[in-house]
């Protein structure tokens, strides 16, 4: 029997399962060069809000306001599960202490606060600040990131041709199908990956996760101890568990998901660019399983 397109299964094999490594790897470089950052930009002196939005984005950046107006006892709930004020907002606030304050007087849930026009507007003003000093990834870089993903359907559907043509071939077709799978692996990671914070960031930020190692809910804090801030930057650090661990009760009638932060960079930068080289070596685990294929026809 012919070889399929003219090529042999033990090349074609090999020559995929090296364009789904090099694909892996130049995406990974690309991402490091993209999301880099400013090196002298620094994290210390943030609020906990922008610490917030850096370790999870937008939600956390709303969750660490509310845990700040909680504590000053500014926010509560009301009936349906809706926020309310229960007392004058606070001096020193933030604008978008000010957005989930107002929204709260509107009688809003906390899951229609990202769509709250004041809200939303505040946490683009937050993003900006943090885009221009280098410290936030930019839509437009995870965009640009996420062009490999292009590269990677086209390898997909170059696979999944090539196993239909081998199988109307009559020819083995396990180990293509196999390494197809572990190139949509990788692309899927580049698609879903999502981070908030650069990699000037990242270091800052475990840092100051460190520093702040007595808010962690596994520490068991007394937030009434530490005031707003303090309660607000245990929910920028360690998610929606430190507001369940400050106020159980509304967190619960909030509906307050349990997020975790990431830790900054940590959840994406090693979930992306180290999760995508992990993924190719699991498929060039593969590359392996062609070389043991005696017969001809192992790549289709």
């Amino acid at each position: 029997m012919n070889d399929t397109w003219g090529i042999s299964g033990p090349t074609f094999l090999t020559y995929f399962i090296g364009a789904t490594i090099a694909i892996a790897i130049i995406a990974a470089v690309h991402r490091k060069a993209l999301f880099r950052g400013d090196r002298s930009a620094r994290v210390d002196n943030l609020g906990p809000q922008q610490v917030a939005y850096l370790n999870g984005g937008d939600r956390l950046a709303i969750y660490s306001s509310m845990g700040g107006l909680r504590a000053a006892g500014a926010l509560g709930t009301g009936p349906g599960r809706i926020l309310v004020r229960t007392g004058p907002l606070p001096s020193g606030v933030t604008p978008l202490d000010s957005a989930v304050y107002n929204a709260a007087g509107n009688g809003v849930r906390t899951r229609d606060l990202p769509n709250d026009q004041w809200v939303a507007s505040a946490v683009e003003q937050l993003r900006d600040n943090l885009e221009r000093t280098g410290l936030a990834v930019s839509a437009g870089k995870m965009r640009e990131a996420r062009l490999w993903v292009l590269a990677g359907l086209a390898l997909v559907a170059i696979g999944i041709a090539r196993v239909v043509a081998g199988i109307g071939n009559d020819k083995p077709v396990t180990f293509i199908v196999i390494a197809t799978i572990a190139a949509f692996v990788v692309t899927l990671t580049l698609l879903r990956t999502r981070r908030w914070a650069t990699d000037a960031a990242h270091k800052g930020l475990r840092d100051l996760r460190y520093k702040h190692n007595y808010l962690a809910p596994s520490n068991s804090p007394s937030y009434a101890t530490y005031g707003a801030t303090g309660a607000a930057m245990g929910v920028a650090l360690y998610g929606g568990a430190a507001l369940y661990s400050m106020d159980p009760a509304f967190a619960a009638e909030a509906e307050v998901q349990r997020i975790a932060a990431t830790g900054g960079a940590a959840g994406s930068s090693g979930g992306s660019d180290g999760g995508s080289s992990s993924s190719c070596s699991s498929g060039s685990s593969c590359s392996g399983g062609s070389s043991c294929g005696g017969g001809g026809g192992c790549g289709g």
